[in-house]
């Protein structure tokens, strides 16, 4: 038996182009190019408040001064609330966050003010409380479940938090995750060796002797956690009978 090889073409390697390979194969890790954010990453935004008025404020990265939201504040009630938060770039719109002050705040019986990330306006808005309590290093304590995406990809569930302000924490208010960090066995958590990656927001304000209003969000945990965490800062501030200047 004999073979023709006469008109088969000649033998070459057909690689594959890197136009061609599919992206998990370029990137080098399983998620390919896809970017995700967690909070377990550790990263911060940087925030400063202005004032505009004893009653207005605006919200701007402190690397870009345009305003991105504005805050204002009520002494008495309206309709929706003591204090609300407005996108700056259109004054049309409604509040897309607000606060709801206590009128009774020495009550046992209800909370300091309730809180609402989502559409504040609608009558079935889902307001939550912030409480005061007792605290073991400040003065005063204030805590709240505050929705969060914990693992990204999901939705925001409620966890709980606490504000640790007074004395001890001087012009500084910071923002603690309860419990153990996502994916931490509960084995391994000791609440009193908690480190700053258990301090998910941080505030300081401007003194008389200098300053900004500068505030510090852990990055990755969505939009209702962060408005969370403006509403709550002025809600503190209101009942300690502080101003921002």
């Amino acid at each position: 038996m004999s073979s023709n090889t006469a008109n088969l073409p000649p033998y070459s390697e057909n690689h594959p182009s890197k136009e061609t390979l599919t992206p998990t194969a370029t990137a080098g890790n399983i998620a390919g190019t896809v970017q995700t954010c967690s909070i377990r990453d550790f990263q911060v935004d940087y925030f400063t408040i202005v004032r505009n008025s004893t009653t207005s404020y605006h919200l701007s990265l402190t690397v870009d001064p345009t305003p991105l939201y504005r805050i204002q504040v009520v002494s008495s009630s309206t309709k929706i609330s003591n204090i609300q938060i407005f996108p700056a770039s259109n004054i049309t719109l409604p509040a897309i966050a607000a606060a709801r002050l206590s009128a009774n705040p020495k009550s046992k019986n209800e909370p300091l003010a309730t809180i609402c990330t989502s559409s504040p306006t609608q009558p079935d808005a889902l307001w939550r409380p912030l409480t005061r309590t007792g605290g073991m290093f400040s003065i005063e304590d204030y805590q709240s479940a505050i929705p969060i995406i914990a693992v990204p990809g999901r939705a925001a569930i409620p966890h709980q938090f606490s504000w640790r302000t007074g004395s001890l924490s001087g012009p500084f208010y910071q923002l603690w995750w309860d419990g153990p960090l996502p994916l931490v066995p509960s084995s391994m958590f000791v609440a009193d060796q908690r480190g700053s990656e258990y301090v998910f927001a941080t505030m300081a304000r401007k003194t008389a002797n200098g300053g900004e209003n500068l505030v510090e969000i852990r990055r990755g945990g969505g939009m209702e956690f962060e408005l969370s965490v403006i509403l709550e800062l002025f809600v503190i501030l209101h009942f300690n009978k502080e101003q921002l200047i």
